[in-house]
């Protein structure tokens, strides 16, 4: 009884120690907004209750006109996208970045210290996201929601007054202690994180869809001013017509202290070998060729001379490519996260079911917590903490849970899976399946049921998805088709019934719904019209959904996965006009 008692506190301890590392609840961070830490203020040092007032600062200025000229050059090169419904290529509208309707709202502040290994002589970071919202009126209905743009303000620690101190200040993190920090240390870095593109399943039937993101940093300078810099790791493709340099850097790469470094996930590639504008592509994440730069770049018997005997993470010349790509900002932000962000806040109250979210965090992200708060705690414990940390995409060490991604090939062994589950190949890249799914026997809702292969090209808008076969969903269940909206296809069925892991949630119908915005109409009356009762999987904070999928809040206030773009909240078409 006694060692009962012991382990349920020491993981209650363990919970509150972890939200410590995290700060989501909205009238918390409300509250930190109110301190003066809006992006606003933070950034651009300019009060501004919203975008439109935002827009008469310069670096503000700066930074919209050099998005805008990046959704222009994307519209050169494809006729067929457009701001609006009427589009068959989605384009996000620069218009909400100047609107009055729209701003950016605090959803998240995050304790990184765990980051000092990439910062020598600092004590990490403190990072303060925010998201692009908006009130808007629209056809008499007042319509609220947040928009997928993410903007991640970075704070470098300083190593004075010592690492164990700040962790102590930073043990409660709330808008006293979030304000000395984020204002006495030095703003590094604005990382912005925006879905620019959107084609519907109803024009990308066999991948369920297609977005494109793109990604941003910007080094904040002493003047207050903003400069385009580097992308961690993420190689600049220049290369491919550069051969001395890319010999160069595969030179730097197979030196055994850095690919000691790439093992322990620590890697830190020099500047002049990284781009400064990237894009990710989804749906399907690391199964795309335009997500994989190292695969690019590389060949593997390039890393052929590699002695892989030493190495925890790292298991041949395929993993080695991976983990460079995974340490990448565009594999990184393909790896097991939700619609390409890690992390995407908690809703307020107020936010309509349909579009709210139920956890706020990525698979990668759950599973990230623990791992940080070790190293915070061996910190307050004046222990040297421990930098190596596992792929984005799965930590070997455990066996998997269901929906994790496994081995099947023998580079990939250690990606088991939990007694129960089997590792099955659900969507690949062309015909090298070496990464599968951890799926029970027994199918339950929001299996996948139509598994395939992606064409592997350079160019994402050419990958289509070949080989699809029905998997079964079992007696009561049915295949909610990959062409309807549903990648991988997704097996469901009535709310009669429920098995352990299963719940009740809203299935939209899609022709029904698109027809409805066209008209113009407030989306949360098109939800309202267009959903239908159906089982989905269950999932929770520590429960994710498959790839590809997102927890979303059912009316009764339950966590169900299903596909992130039926949340207009994560889709730029299908919202009011921003001015």
């Amino acid at each position: 009884m006694k060692t009962i008692i012991f382990v349920l506190s020491f993981l209650i301890a363990s919970m509150a120690f972890a939200q410590d590392l995290l700060v989501e609840d909205p009238s918390s961070l409300d509250k930190i907004e109110r301190a003066g830490l809006s992006l606003s203020l933070q950034v651009f040092r300019k009060h501004a209750e919203n975008n439109q007032k935002l827009f008469e600062n310069i670096v503000y200025q700066s930074l919209v006109n050099d998005l805008d000229q990046d959704l222009k050059e994307l519209q050169k090169s494809d006729p067929k996208l457009g701001v609006g419904m009427k589009y068959t290529h989605r384009l996000f509208d620069i218009r909400w970045l100047k609107s009055p309707a729209a701003h950016f709202e605090l959803v998240g502040v995050v304790n990184r210290m765990d980051r000092a290994v990439f910062d020598p002589g600092s004590c990490g970071e403190l990072r303060l996201i925010y998201r692009l919202s908006y009130e808007k009126q629209q056809n008499g209905t007042l319509v609220t929601s947040r928009l997928p743009l993410t903007i991640n303000t970075v704070y470098l620690l300083p190593a004075a007054p010592g690492c164990m101190t700040i962790a102590k200040a930073l043990a409660t993190l709330n808008e006293k202690t979030v304000k000395e920090w984020a204002t006495s240390a030095n703003l590094k870095s604005v990382e912005m994180n925006l879905q620019a593109v959107r084609w519907p399943s109803t024009i990308r039937g066999d991948m369920g869809g297609h977005a494109e993101y793109i990604m941003r940093v910007y080094r904040a300078l002493p003047n207050g001013g903003l400069k385009l810099s580097p992308l961690e790791n993420t190689p600049n493709l220049e290369l491919l017509r550069d051969p001395a340099k890319k010999k160069e850097l595969l030179s730097w790469l197979l030196k055994p202290e850095n690919i000691q470094a790439l093992d322990q996930g620590v890697l830190n590639i020099p500047e002049k070998f990284l781009t400064g504008k990237t894009a990710s592509f989804a749906l399907h994440g690391m199964n795309r060729l335009a997500n994989r730069p190292f695969d690019l770049i590389f060949k593997k018997e390039d890393f052929a001379s590699v002695d892989y005997s030493k190495l925890k993470n790292i298991y041949g010349a395929s993993s080695l490519r991976r983990r460079l790509n995974d340490m990448s900002c565009v594999g990184c932000h393909q790896g097991r996260t939700i619609a390409g962000f890690h992390f995407l806040g908690k809703d307020s109250a107020k936010t309509v079911f349909a579009n709210s979210i139920f956890s706020s965090q990525s698979p990668h992200m759950i599973e990230e917590l623990p791992r940080r708060q070790k190293y915070v705690e061996a910190v307050l414990k004046g222990q040297t903490p421990d930098n190596s940390r596992p792929f984005s995409e799965r930590d070997p060490q455990r066996p998997g849970k269901m929906n994790d991604y496994c081995g099947l090939g023998s580079e990939y062994k250690a990606w088991a899976c939990a007694s129960g589950l089997k590792c099955i190949p659900v969507i690949t890249p062309g015909n090298n399946a070496e990464i599968g799914e951890c799926l029970p026997d027994s199918r339950i809702a929001g299996n996948p049921c139509e598994p395939g292969s992606i064409s592997q090209t350079a160019n994402a808008h050419k990958d289509y998805l070949k080989d699809a076969l029905a998997m079964s969903c079992g007696n009561q269940n049915h295949c909610e088709t990959t062409r309807v909206g549903f990648p991988g296809g997704m097996c469901s069925g009535g709310c009669d019934n429920l098995k352990v892991g299963e719940t009740c949630g809203a299935i939209a119908d899609l022709y029904g719904l698109n027809n409805c915005l066209a008209k113009k109409r407030p989306f949360t009356a098109c939800l309202a019209e267009n959903t239908r009762p159906g089982s989905l999987q269950a999932c929770d904070e520590f429960t994710p959904c498959r790839s590809d999928y997102i927890c979303m809040r059912t009316k009764a206030g339950k966590g169900a996965c299903i596909p992130p773009y039926f949340l207009f909240q994560l889709r730029v078409d299908g919202h009011p006009d921003p001015l």
